[in-house]
């Protein structure tokens, strides 16, 4: 168990980010560990050829099944919409020092089976840091950036979720559902199945990072030297690759075959122009659609940048849930 404490300072001091490198990151953890993640199987088997053209031995080696990850190749983003330029730039500068104490840690606990690779590793720590870098930076190239645009627009759909729990309700109910094995308790962050030690803020806040990758698991960067962190699942990650979803026919008897499936996809978010690209209708035709089920409640809608998201609200939800029930 690790417990974070908070001051009335850090309860005003939360922040939202999202991490291009974070998400390489665990994208590459996912890839290798795929027997374990059920849910990422469409992404890995469209990614399985790409994914055969990269060096990622390194990266592997330092992310074992349990135990210890480096945290500097995944620091904290310092920007709420951070780029990955700028995050991997952060990696090639991390002091060797630090290097090698968390390759150390990462061989030595929970019996790395990769120790062997890490003690080669240790030999040339410059050089480790540099080709770390280098097949992040592949990985990001190869795997993630040609999705960015749909990923980033589902963290942000979170974010705005996450951000609106906040304001209306404050951290009681922000961590109410953010992870299934989280708590919170008279300023008190209770994490049940973490063995970090615990961390008193001290004013330093908390920042919360939505991890398309991150499913089912809670990530926590507790170590003294980094922002205190958690990474948890977004909501919405479950249909990213996922075919164009079908309406229940319950639901397409209720609100019309067309009127269902736009509900029905809205997970993750998308614009009037998506839906109409993914499933060959005229845009007039979504937006009229769109607009009736924000009407009836159904769905909310969030201008970012030039485009405006449209995603189910909690009763959109519960009535997609209860017609597939």
């Amino acid at each position: 168990m690790t417990v974070l404490r908070f001051t009335r300072a850090d309860a005003v001091r939360c922040r939202f980010g999202m991490s291009p490198l974070w998400e390489t990151v665990s994208a590459v953890r996912v890839l290798h560990g795929s027997k374990h993640r059920p849910l990422y199987s469409p992404w890995i088997a469209a990614k399985s050829e790409a994914a055969r053209t990269l060096d990622l031995g390194m990266l592997r080696a330092v992310q074992p099944r349990s135990g210890f990850t480096p945290d500097f190749i995944t620091p904290p983003p310092k920007a709420s919409r951070a780029k990955f330029s700028t995050e991997i730039a952060r990696v090639r500068s991390t002091p060797l020092d630090v290097v090698r104490a968390e390759l150390r840690r990462s061989r030595d606990e929970m019996n790395n089976p990769a120790a062997a690779t890490i003690d080669r590793m240790l030999a040339d720590p410059a050089g480790t840091r540099e080709r770390i870098a280098d097949q992040i930076e592949s990985a990001w190239t190869t795997l993630i950036e040609p999705d960015w645009p749909a990923i980033s627009r589902v963290l942000e759909d979170d974010i705005a979720h996450r951000g609106e729990q906040f304001t209306t309700g404050g951290l009681t109910k922000l961590f109410d559902d953010l992870h299934p094995t989280l708590s919170w308790d008279d300023g008190e962050l209770v994490a049940s199945r973490y063995r970090e030690p615990d961390r008193e803020l001290s004013g330093e806040g908390l920042l919360l990072a939505p991890g398309v990758f991150a499913w089912p698991h809670l990530v926590m960067i507790v170590a003294p030297g980094y922002q205190p962190t958690l990474v948890y699942p977004a909501r919405g990650a479950a249909r990213l690759w996922d075919d164009a979803p079908t309406a229940p026919d319950p639901l397409a008897t209720l609100l019309g075959r067309t009127r269902a499936t736009l509900l029905t996809a809205l997970d993750p978010p998308a614009t009037t122009s998506a839906l109409a690209a993914q499933y060959g209708l005229a845009l007039g035709t979504v937006a009229e659609h769109l607009a009736a089920l924000y009407g009836a409640g159904l769905v909310t809608r969030r201008r970012t940048g030039h485009q405006v998201h449209y995603r189910r609200t909690d009763v959109g939800q519960a009535v997609v849930d209860a017609s597939v029930g």
